[in-house]
């Protein structure tokens, strides 16, 4: 009987004592709102007169299943006092969580680069995301899907079409607020074969402060069939890279 007795008694201790450690090895769920804003600007005057303004913006609001999630981006530049560059992007997206590793998503996205000969760019797509790596070290995550794209050039000149989208983000954390960041996306039109877009963003960050950060940014947006001139005379360059340090900061 006291065999029994004790032999019940230790198997209940060692069931509460995995079960304390099974929560503390659980990891704990992400804020239910995040807000990111990432800031550079640069002013020469002298021998010769620059300004450069970069701004990125990121707000993320989780509810129960749901992820809602909006990006703004801009980059102006002025040399001499005339603009020499322009671009603006925005994206609105909702993603629902079906199973552990799986999600699916809607987005609609907004972009406009002048000098590369576009006045405006919208998309409308849905996909699905498959989250393979979801640990405190690292995030992996692969996406598939459609576009919808309506297409104004600064050549008067007009596009809709449907392109299929596979993308893929990694995050990679080093510490609590450091962290390496690359993503991949590429855009193929699905009428045209040779219309396709490849869009890659590399991204470095280190904390400064609890709230404060610095990031340096790498972007590169490839389209093999680019845009004419605003005057319709001959094609534009088909990539732009852009190279940005800044401060970040964190709500």
């Amino acid at each position: 009987m006291f065999s029994a007795r004790l032999a019940a008694a230790t198997i209940a201790l060692l069931m509460s004592v995995a079960g304390s450690l099974e929560a503390q090895n659980e990891k704990p769920p992400p804020p239910p709102s995040e807000f990111t804003a990432d800031l550079g600007f640069v002013s020469i005057t002298g021998n010769t007169s620059t300004l450069t303004f970069a701004l990125d913006e990121k707000w993320i609001r989780r509810m129960s299943k749901w992820e809602f999630r909006q990006d703004l981006g801009a980059v102006y530049g002025e040399t001499d006092g005339e603009e020499s560059s322009n671009l603006w992007r925005a994206a609105l997206r909702a993603d629902r969580v079906l199973a552990e590793h799986l999600a699916l998503y809607g987005r609609g996205t907004y972009d406009q680069n002048k000098f590369g000969g576009i006045d405006s760019r919208f998309g409308e797509g849905i996909g699905a995301v498959w989250r393979a790596l979801t640990d405190d070290v690292n995030q992996l995550n692969v996406e598939g899907g459609f576009e919808l794209v309506q297409q104004n050039n600064l050549d008067g000149t007009s596009d809709n079409f449907t392109a299929l989208r596979l993308a893929s983000t990694w995050k990679h954390v080093f510490s609590e607020k450091a962290y390496f960041y690359q993503e991949v996306e590429y855009l193929p039109n699905l009428d045209i074969g040779e219309d396709y877009r490849l869009n890659t963003e590399t991204t470095l960050g280190a904390p400064i402060s609890e709230r404060i950060g610095i990031k340096a940014s790498y972007k590169v947006h490839f389209d093999n069939l680019p845009s004419l001139n605003a005057t319709g005379t001959a094609p534009l360059q088909k990539s732009d890279r852009i190279f940005s340090t800044g401060l970040q900061i964190t709500f």
